[in-house]
């Protein structure tokens, strides 16, 4: 008889913490063995293989882990991991490790083996200086039998742009988050699974274009669209909602959240019928 499949552990805040910072702490422990012992060395290994199960867990019940960074967080899939004083140096270490190379998030696919991590992470001890540190380490991590695990590049930050990059990166913002707007509704009205993990980063782009764009940002909100009016309202409620939480001084994950639930306001009248929600006169 065929086991159920675990439930992902999205679905247990606790449980996906817990991990995380399990996680987290044997990148850590990696980290500093490399930098005492020799790759073979036992101490080196023995903590290659408990990164490994704690990968392996995660995998078997998320089916993918991505760690990205965003800003001063750290997101775990779709949970932003919580740090206290007792676990904060394995953040700080990840974090610095990866900026140190350009990279802003990990992904580690089904099926990563055991000896894949040993070549990524000695990669990843490795100090980087000089222009396109990503680059250089993109192409080293091709060179190298790791195939399950991939890397990108740090989003965008605050420096200065000119107003033709900063319209185009608006435009592309704007433009995927009425897609994922018009996907999520759409599946919502057909009672299908919603992917949260793109709306996250629909959102997140939203405000960090905000942040740092927030001119050309707010002027796509002056596009008008009738076949997709549903849609680009909710795109612009959560660009305006975030504008004015930025004004109230919310952090940056307050706006994350504000935006979230600004995007989707409208989520409950996806199950009324058009013929009521588009009627022009008394119902």
């Amino acid at each position: 008889m065929n086991r159920p499949a675990a439930p992902p552990l999205v679905e247990s805040g606790t449980a996906l913490q817990t991990e995380g910072r399990a996680l987290l702490s044997a990148f850590y422990a990696v980290g500093q063995a490399l930098k005492l012992y020799p790759l073979e060395n036992t101490a080196v290994q023995n903590v290659l293989d408990e990164l490994h199960r704690i990968a392996e867990r995660i995998l078997a019940r998320e089916g993918s882990i991505e760690l990205r960074m965003a800003g001063d967080f750290l997101f775990l899939n779709d949970a932003r991991l919580r740090f206290d004083l007792s676990n904060y140096i394995n953040f700080s270490f990840l974090s610095n490790t990866l900026s140190r190379h350009g990279i802003g998030a990990v992904e580690i696919a089904p099926g990563v083996g055991r000896e894949e991590w040993a070549p990524f992470l000695s990669l990843l001890m490795r100090e980087e200086a000089g222009e396109d540190p990503f680059g250089r380490f993109g192409e080293r991590l091709q060179a190298t039998p790791v195939r399950n695990i991939r890397v990108e590049p740090e989003r965008e930050t605050g420096q200065p742009r000119d107003d033709d990059q900063g319209k185009e990166a608006a435009k592309r913002t704007y433009a995927q988050s009425v897609q994922v707007a018009r996907e999520v509704l759409t599946d919502t009205r057909l009672g299908k699974a919603v992917n949260v993990r793109r709306v996250k980063r629909a959102v997140q782009s939203i405000v960090d274009q905000v942040l740092t764009n927030e001119t050309s940002m707010v002027g796509m909100t002056t596009l008008r669209d009738y076949d997709e009016y549903t849609f680009t309202h909710c795109v612009n409620v959560c660009i305006f909602s975030v504008v004015l939480g930025q004004k109230l001084g919310l952090s940056k994950v307050q706006l994350y959240e504000l935006g979230l639930g600004a995007l989707f306001h409208d989520i409950g009248k996806m199950r009324i019928s058009p013929e009521i929600t588009n009627k022009t006169g008394p119902l």
